[in-house]
């Protein structure tokens, strides 16, 4: 990682840098604006905590994976990405095969296996490890079932059945409307109706390991129900909470906190956003990838890599209905990184046609 740090620094410094799109111009002053005003409702909160504020991942630390962007779309190619995913899969592959105190570490199995789907990609666009990241993948699937952290398996099947679409209308632009439709309104209905048809899911399968409990439809009812007028717009704050009659049932009736029925954070990446700083803050936190997403997939390149980013981000924006916590961590270190480098990626490809025109002048 240290590799793709260093970029920032390099590529700025050159002439042939890379020229953000002109909605970031607009963009950064009004992050840091919304961001300054956060910090305001903070310091305002009874409950104030530096440490917390500073230092939790969750908190303020969350906003840095978003100035990655600039990096990736500076970067000169993917090598540094993909030599960083290689030692995170090793990582991983040493979780699996040495286990501590002769149980395996399932989270940090489950950080590493968000490494899966981009080194496939990367490997089927360098051609290489093709064998091997193909059986990662189906190794993630079973992982998924082994860890009972079914949002892997869920990320893989629609990251493939997603790019299998995109690819067959990729000249089609009014299908891939369609595809992104349709996609939508069964998340919407997947969401709403999630027990029945994780039930209906391991019933398919036939593994009656498969957890088809719902944790996730009460969260959605206990944020909406906390926020109160203007928190829905804008938030509660970095250190803002909300109350969980869920978790204080536990405690009231087994005696024991599973987590504490004031909470700092929510599972669901979109409920979490919503939390901190209301829609004004979810719409903020992810337009830099939904623009990338959106004109990696209505993009006309040939650039096969370019349509492997922007279905790996169009799968994560979906998964933040479900889960997908938004923290300053690897994960979204990645998104932002990806993001960026999709854009770099088709800015180079426009220009090549101008460089030929300009060579034979």
């Amino acid at each position: 990682m240290y590799e793709i740090f260093n970029v920032y620094t390099a590529s700025t410094s050159g002439i042939d840098s890379f020229k953000m799109p002109v909605f970031y111009q607009f963009y950064v002053p009004v992050l840091f604006v919304f961001i300054s005003s956060l910090l305001i409702k903070d310091l305002m909160n009874p409950n104030l905590n530096w440490v917390t504020l500073l230092n939790n991942p969750y908190s303020l630390l969350s906003v840095g994976s978003i100035f990655l962007f600039v990096v990736g779309a500076n970067m000169d190619d993917i090598m540094p990405i993909y030599k960083s995913l290689q030692v995170v899969l090793f990582v991983f592959v040493l979780v699996l095969l040495l286990p501590v105190f002769g149980k395996v570490k399932y989270y940090q199995g489950y950080v590493c296996a968000n490494a899966f789907i981009p080194f496939f990609f990367i490997s089927l666009y360098l051609k290489r490890y093709v064998v091997f990241s193909w059986g990662l993948l189906i190794g993630g699937l079973y992982f998924s079932n082994l860890s009972d952290y079914r949002i892997i398996a869920m990320r893989i099947l629609l990251f493939v059945g997603l790019y299998i679409a995109f690819s067959i209308c990729k000249k089609m632009n009014f299908l891939k409307v369609i595809v992104i439709l349709v996609t939508g309104f069964c998340l919407y209905h997947f969401i709403a109706n999630l027990g029945d048809i994780l039930f209906l899911f391991k019933d398919i399968i036939g593994v009656k390991s498969f957890d088809d409990v719902d944790t996730r439809g009460f969260l959605w009812t206990e944020v909406f129900g906390d926020l109160q007028g203007s928190e829905f717009i804008f938030g509660k704050g970095f250190l803002g909470t909300y109350f969980s009659e869920y978790f204080l049932m536990i405690l009231i009736h087994f005696q024991t906190y599973a987590d504490h029925y004031e909470r700092f954070s929510v599972e669901v990446g979109f409920l979490q956003l919503l939390l901190k700083g209301g829609f004004f803050w979810y719409f903020l936190y992810i337009a830099p990838i939904f623009y990338a997403f959106v004109k990696g997939i209505f993009w006309n390149g040939n650039n096969r890599l370019v349509l492997f980013i922007s279905t790996f981000l169009f799968t994560e924006l979906l998964l933040m209905f479900i889960e997908n916590n938004p923290y300053f961590s690897f994960q979204y270190s990645l998104i932002f990184l990806l993001a960026g480098y999709s854009l770099k990626l088709m800015k180079q490809e426009q220009d090549v046609p101008v460089l030929k025109e300009e060579t034979s002048q």
